[in-house]
């Protein structure tokens, strides 16, 4: 009985090279690591966002917003006539480090073992971190782990009778079998994450890049090939689709290669948990063929994963890979996770609409059926306001901007149940948060987003208003025009930074216009007044620069500053035939506004003339279409031989035709 237990597991000795799940190579081959990421055939290198991070992309952990704890166990070719069991338990904890703000920290340990005579030990330490958004490398993220590895087997009357067959020396004991039964090593993987968009990422990852000798016999080398992984991934709401390029190094020395394309579909619900499913199909060298298969099933904060492996081609005659993993997600759900459950919410109770599509139009408060609704978004007690359209809005289905409106509320509700204070006044930056909501409830985007880009710009420590105002431009399609997290001065600043910049390179109308975007908010902002009036002047815009210095002339506190501002006004007065009432800040009902005119003489109209044809030209310019350009100041001479504006301006762009 006891012969017959030897040369079963000698039998299953053997089976570590014969039924690896790759060609087998060296010891610590790619076992997966979960189950979520094997149910997608491990193409995980682009996609890198829960804790299997640690094994696939360690950059990936960056993108953990709270503690996760994982528990896993994988059974390998199960059926085997000899009845070898290949099995491979591991543990892994992921902690974000002060928010996540100085990334996140991991460590795991896996244990894989064949029926009790060989095993392998991994024990690892990973971290990875995503640079600040608004920063040079906002879309990257970077990791790295450092890898312990440990392997051994049993002594059985089968080892010490091995024998290797040499010309010269018959029948003598296997060095490799005799000697050292255990050997450890270190070895180390580095991985990166460049976000492309909010969908789209590519990941890259070098495993076991010190290639660790793990040989059991100091005689002979057993190096652990170093594995190259190229990832891309689209993630939208509640779907990924995955594919993974892999390069290793064969014992040939030629290089093998593979490509695993995957698909994850989750099935979210308010109260009965999330359904997901998950499948891949890869090809590669040595006729490498898989297909897998995933569920999994999420309730709160406790997560179930199975993954299915079904080898084509290769090992014939076993009932494939099965593995189980649980997940366990400490603290409290992310504003992410909970905008989404709103979002779910929101749907629940819009089911019974049929065919609607959904447009930007957003309702109107202003409907008398949306009082209630209304009176609660002036007192900013937005949950309720929420909870009260949601009643309403099966009475008004299936009109389209009803769901719009539902949505943005929803959000908002999400994020900021209420943004009521008492007893106090509000911060500037909290007035601005108040503004830009309202805006976007109005469906007013353009308004809305420079309001919540200018409120996080003043606080930027809030993780809350930050991701806000990342599912705000998602909503409304305007990009969130951030400031970046070395700016200290907030957003206002760095408009007017920004202008500047374009000022001193000449380009006018780039300054102009960042100006603009700054006096909308801020319409009495007496720095960014004078610099306006001073980028019009430029491009010849006169009436606008008088109008821009006349504000700035009544703001003025300084008497110096007041009389050069006034020496300004002067100068644009002259430019339009001494006529000012085209920029009197009083005929003026808000900025940007065209106001009715009086009859002005022939020299005022033909200023203004020449304006706008400068303006168009200076457009021309700026797209790099200077022909057009050429002919609109070419036009301006005709009409004032003298402009110039015009002359320097024709004289720029024949030099850059030349």
């Amino acid at each position: 009985m006891t012969c017959y237990k030897e040369k079963k597991a000698a039998a299953a000795l053997a089976a570590i090279i014969a039924f690896a799940p790759l060609a087998a190579f060296a010891a610590f081959e790619d076992l997966g690591f979960g189950a979520r990421a094997p149910g997608m055939g491990d193409a995980f290198t682009g996609v890198a966002d829960d804790i299997s991070s640690i094994y696939y992309n360690p950059a990936g952990l960056s993108s953990l917003e709270r503690p996760k704890v994982l528990a896993s166990h994988s059974l390998f070719y199960t059926g085997l006539s000899d009845g070898s069991n290949l099995g491979l338990s591991a543990v892994a904890l992921a902690v974000p480090i002060t928010s996540g703000r100085n990334g996140t920290l991991g460590v795991s340990w896996n244990q894989f073992s064949l029926s009790g005579v060989y095993y392998e030990q991994t024990g690892q330490v990973s971290w990875g971190y995503r640079f600040p958004k608004n920063t040079k490398y906002e879309k990257f993220s970077v990791g790295g782990s450092l890898k312990y590895l440990n392997h051994g087997f049993t002594r059985l009357g089968e080892t010490f009778n091995a024998v290797e067959d040499d010309i010269m020396q018959r029948n003598a004991t296997d060095p490799v079998l005799a000697g050292l039964n255990t050997k450890s090593a270190l070895d180390a993987d580095v991985g990166v994450l460049y976000r492309i968009t909010r969908r789209w990422t590519l990941g890259a990852a070098v495993l076991n890049a010190m290639q660790a000798d793990v040989a059991f016999s100091s005689s002979d080398k057993d190096k652990i090939p170093m594995k190259t992984r190229l990832g891309a991934s689209y993630k939208a709401l509640w779907m990924v689709l995955a594919a993974d390029a892999r390069l290793q190094k064969a014992p040939d020395g030629k290089m093998d290669k593979q490509v695993v394309f995957a698909a994850e579909k989750i099935f979210p619900s308010l109260d009965k948990g999330d359904i997901g499913v998950r499948a891949s199909l890869g090809a590669g060298d040595r006729e490498f063929k898989q297909a897998t298969l995933g569920l999994s099933y999420k309730i709160q904060k406790i997560q179930f994963d199975y993954g299915f492996c079904l080898p084509i081609g290769t090992v014939k005659d076993t009932s494939g890979n099965h593995k189980l993993a649980l997940t366990y997600h400490f603290g409290t759900a992310t504003q992410t996770e909970l905008a989404e459950t709103e979002l779910l919410d929101q749907y629940k109770r819009l089911r019974e609409a049929q065919d609607y599509k959904s447009p930007r139009d957003t309702a109107s408060l202003n409907d008398p059926r949306l009082a209630e609704v209304k009176e609660q978004v002036a007192k900013e007690n937005y949950y309720a306001a929420n909870k009260l359209l949601l009643e309403k809005a099966n009475e008004m289905l299936p009109d389209s901007s009803v769901v719009t409106l539902t949505r943005r509320l929803s959000t908002v509700a999400a994020f900021f149940p209420t943004l009521a204070v008492e007893d106090r006044r509000k911060q500037y930056w909290e007035e601005l948060l108040s503004g830009g909501v309202r805006n976007f409830i109005n469906g007013n985007d353009m308004r809305a987003m420079k309001q919540l880009a200018y409120a996080q710009s003043l606080n930027q420590q809030d993780s809350a208003l930050s991701n806000f105002l990342d599912r705000a431009a998602e909503l409304t399609r305007v990009t969130a025009d951030r400031v970046p997290a070395d700016f200290s001065r907030g957003w206002a600043e760095y408009k007017m930074t920004e202008s500047d910049d374009f000022y001193v390179k000449k380009k006018h109308s780039e300054a102009l216009r960042k100006l603009e975007e700054l006096l909308e908010l801020e319409p009495n902002n007496l720095m960014a007044l004078k610099k306006s009036g001073s980028c019009n002047y430029m491009l010849g815009n006169y009436a606008r620069a008088g109008r821009d210095w006349e504000l700035a002339f009544k703001l003025e506190p300084d008497p110096l500053e007041k009389a050069k501002v006034g020496k300004m006004v002067d100068e644009a007065r002259a430019k339009l035939g001494g006529k000012a009432g085209a920029w009197e800040p009083g005929s003026v009902q808000a900025r940007g506004a065209v106001e009715e005119e009086a009859p002005v003489s022939k020299a005022a109209a033909d200023a203004r003339e020449i304006e706008k044809i400068y303006q168009s030209g200076a457009d021309f310019y700026a797209k790099g279409e200077y022909g057009k350009a050429a002919d609109a100041f070419r036009k301006i001479l005709t009409k004032d031989p003298q402009n110039t504006q015009a002359k320097k301006a024709l004289e720029r762009i024949i030099r850059l035709s030349r």
